[in-house]
């Protein structure tokens, strides 16, 4: 009879455990579903950003970039290396609600992107020598 009675509270500790719910590890909030919004002024975006800067095509030597954009469209930039910072600066211009810069150093196009209340400037960039590169950059924080 013991023996039936330890069966019988193993198969419902048992069941208990598979029907109660686990602990999770994974996320299963929705992702961000971004939205492009057009910039109607330089000022909308100016602060500090920061994010990931990759090189097209892909390689390990993807950096970390800051950007300082002004009310006035004039933009810092530094960007950590593994073999030193490399810094510029210059100025954007609006060109069909995207942030547009050219030198001759190369050219930008900055699209900004919104999520409810987070935002995020996707760029596109292409330096003198040929070599391409993109960004997302949030506001820092």
């Amino acid at each position: 009879m013991q023996a039936f009675f330890r069966r019988s509270m193993a198969v419902l500790a048992l069941s208990c455990l598979a029907m109660s719910p686990a602990c999770e590890t994974t996320d299963r909030s929705e992702p961000p579903q971004w939205v492009q919004f057009p910039i109607t002024d330089v000022s909308e975006v100016a602060g500090k950003w920061d994010g990931l800067m990759r090189r097209i095509p892909p390689d390990r030597r993807d950096d970390w970039v800051t950007v300082t954009i002004g009310s006035d469209g004039k933009y810092e930039f530094s960007s950590l290396r593994t073999i030193g910072i490399f810094t510029g600066h210059g100025e954007f211009a609006l060109n069909e609600g995207r942030l547009v810069s050219k030198s001759e150093r190369g050219t930008v196009e900055a699209v900004l992107y919104q999520d409810g209340t987070h935002r995020m400037l996707k760029a596109k960039g292409r330096a003198s020598d040929g070599t391409e590169y993109t960004a997302e950059v949030k506001p820092a924080r």
